[in-house]
């Protein structure tokens, strides 16, 4: 008698691997079971390895009721603000290079641990909010043995006394890092419901959403971008009827080439996705239970609930009153240090090279040039690349890693077999990025090795 097939989840990211149904963008099989995936197979979405993947009915923790409070120290060796991927990331950084460090943790939230990625795919997969979490904050600091204050706004760092200034007290520190992340933007439209639209950017905003979206029917998404795409097919999974109206003329038009993009919109459009291009919400008001919006090509729609997705800004805002060097986020050097040798800032808040990467590969990269540097080992940089980005959207596979900087560049068709693309975005016929969709994703992995070995 065959073993039932089981489900495993990526502790990063929260992609499932479901061994009934395989990973063919990755070349595996339905069938595959994942002890026979090789051990070099890593997450195709975030790019960590095979052993970060846990059963999925083993990633329930137990209730932290029991467990006493984790005592803070208002001294620190090291002092992370922030309880988002970044600031857990350089916790354990830090605990794996040092036993004995003394680590606080200063979060606004309740620093529950949770894959963010998930939030824009969880409705296909039939996941509840209350199934996302991780570990709670409790949980967590009791595995690296550090101390934490929830629920504890930071209002100001002195960098000359190396001190912070919070809601529940001040705490010193011998070390800072800022992992204060980024915020979603939203429009500034005309009307009386303008402030009623909603972002979806961390585990307490999903939470919301998700309750708000058992009584409504139609949904419109502001913005054209990765995330509004994949909300979008995750929506339309959960039977929610979805506009998008979207600025540009085609989807992911910063990232993606329109050869793709032409594909991925006919298989929304199918899903019953309603695309509006080359238009911009400029009102918003309330009409009984709904919203009735107005765009700026004369059109008006209504709908029961208006997500903004149009992208994400640092939060600098802490840094700035600490007089560190800013630009669009904290600019940092490679060892991710900020014009203050004693504070560090990782994540989507730091800025390297006029380059802010909102992606959790880059930040596994700076925690460990970051912990490196800290016990003197100046030899692990982190540097600028192109990232991989896995699109979640189930209707057409697709891979890329997009210039960093758009120049004078094009894309331009390699292999074209129906919606299977290969297209490469080359600068002077040498090639900085790539595109691929459908059967063709399965080399994304090996052409990005390729071209970013190094």
């Amino acid at each position: 008698m065959s073993m039932p097939y089981q489900k495993y989840i990526c502790k990063t990211c929260g992609l499932i691997y479901d061994e009934e149904l395989g990973d063919e963008d990755s070349g595996l099989a339905p069938g595959t079971r994942f002890e026979d995936i090789p051990d070099d197979w890593y997450c195709p979405l975030c790019l960590v390895s095979k052993s970060d993947f846990v059963l999925i009915d083993t990633t329930k923790k137990s209730a932290s009721a029991d467990q006493p409070k984790r005592k803070v120290s208002n001294k620190a060796d090291i002092l992370i603000i922030g309880s988002g991927y970044a600031g857990w990331q350089t916790a354990e950084a830090v605990r794996k290079e040092n036993a004995d460090a003394v680590i606080t943790l200063l979060t606004a939230d309740d620093g529950t641990v949770y894959p963010k990625p998930a939030l824009s795919m969880a409705l296909s997969q039939n996941r509840t909010p209350d199934d996302l979490p991780e570990a709670t904050a409790n949980e967590k600091a009791t595995e690296l043995d550090l101390g934490i204050k929830v629920r504890t706004k930071v209002m100001s760092v002195n960098t000359k006394r190396k001190k912070v200034m919070t809601t529940t007290g001040s705490f010193s520190y011998d070390k800072l890092v800022l992992a204060t992340g980024a915020k979603a933007l939203i429009p500034k439209v005309e009307g009386d419901a303008g402030h009623e639209m909603v972002t979806i950017n961390d585990l307490a905003a999903y939470k919301k959403f998700y309750k708000t979206l058992q009584g409504i029917k139609k949904v419109t998404l502001v913005g054209g971008g990765l995330i509004a795409t994949e909300l979008a097919e995750d929506l339309r999974s959960f039977g929610i009827e979805v506009d998008m109206i979207v600025r540009g003329s085609h989807l992911m038009s910063q990232i993606m080439p329109e050869a793709i993009s032409s594909n991925l919109e006919q298989k929304l459009k199918e899903r019953g996705v309603n695309l509006i291009f080359n238009s911009e919400l400029k009102e918003m008001d309330k009409v009984g239970s709904g919203y009735v919006l107005k765009t700026d090509q004369g059109e008006t729609y209504e709908t029961d609930l208006v997500i903004a997705a149009i992208g994400l800004a640092p939060n600098v805002e802490l840094a700035k009153k600490a007089k560190l060097e800013t630009n669009r986020g904290i600019c940092v050097n490679q060892h991710c240090q900020t014009n203050d040798p004693d504070v560090y800032a990782i994540g989507d808040c730091a800025e390297l090279d006029g380059v802010v990467q909102a992606f959790l590969e880059p930040i596994r990269r700076q925690v460990k040039a970051f912990a490196s540097h800290l016990y003197g080992d100046s030899s692990s940089e982190f540097n600028v690349l192109p990232t991989l980005i896995k699109t979640k959207t189930p209707s057409l596979s697709i891979m890329l890693s997009p210039p960093l900087i758009a120049t004078h560049g094009q894309w331009e068709m390699n292999m074209n077999v129906g919606e299977n693309q290969k297209l490469l975005y080359t600068v002077d016929g040498a090639v900085s990025g790539f595109a691929l969709s459908g059967e063709f994703v399965t080399s994304a992995n090996k052409m990005y090795q390729e071209l970013y070995s190094a």
